[in-house]
């Protein structure tokens, strides 16, 4: 099956789809392009950063199952390969809802799962600790209900970013019956 976690940026998708990985039997987790910097503190495995050439290089060879531009930077997540997408692997693609629009399009039976922050002033809070500047912050927060909405809209489940182990538990929940449910169906 294909998950995709999806939700405004600083809303905690890196550290769940991390905790996720650790929690739900066979799942794994895609690792994202992107041609914006490392920040400060993030593992430098956290995405493939690419320079701008090499990223419309990727592109243009058709390297990337969805790909969208975000705040002047470029993001991406390459083909999975083919045995990851039945009942028996499964792939979780944290992405923003750009990109959920095209998995939707091209996997008619991927799971999309919103999270969102529990108020505004929380998600300002996350992201000015994890080190935006505050234009960026602006940007974002400004998005960020348009984003959960749009999430929503193409038949996501929405669950709110509370207390991390809380979350953990009910998205690792929902995963898990998904995956029963698919198996179940398997003759």
């Amino acid at each position: 099956m294909l998950f995709i976690l999806c939700g405004p940026g600083g809303v905690g998708k890196g550290t769940v789809a991390s905790r996720l990985i650790d929690t739900v039997d066979h799942l794994k987790l895609s690792r994202s392009w992107t041609t914006r910097q490392q920040r400060p503190g993030e593992p430098s495995d956290a995405y493939v950063f690419a320079s701008d050439v090499e990223f419309k290089s990727k592109t243009e060879e058709g390297f990337f199952i969805e790909w969208a531009t975000f705040l002047d930077n470029s993001y991406g997540t390459p083909w999975p390969c083919q045995d990851v997408l039945g009942c028996d692997r499964h792939l979780l693609l944290e992405i923003d809802v750009q990109g959920a629009r095209q998995i939707k399009e091209k996997f008619a039976d991927s799971v999309i799962i919103v999270l969102s922050p529990p108020s505004q002033q929380e998600l300002i809070r996350r992201l000015e600790a994890r080190g935006d500047n505050h234009d960026h912050i602006k940007a974002r927060v400004k998005l960020a209900q348009q984003e959960i909405g749009a999430a929503k809209a193409l038949g996501g489940t929405e669950f709110v970013n509370l207390d991390l182990t809380e979350t953990v538990a009910r998205v690792g929940h929902f995963i898990k019956r998904c995956i029963d449910d698919c198996a179940s169906t398997v003759v």
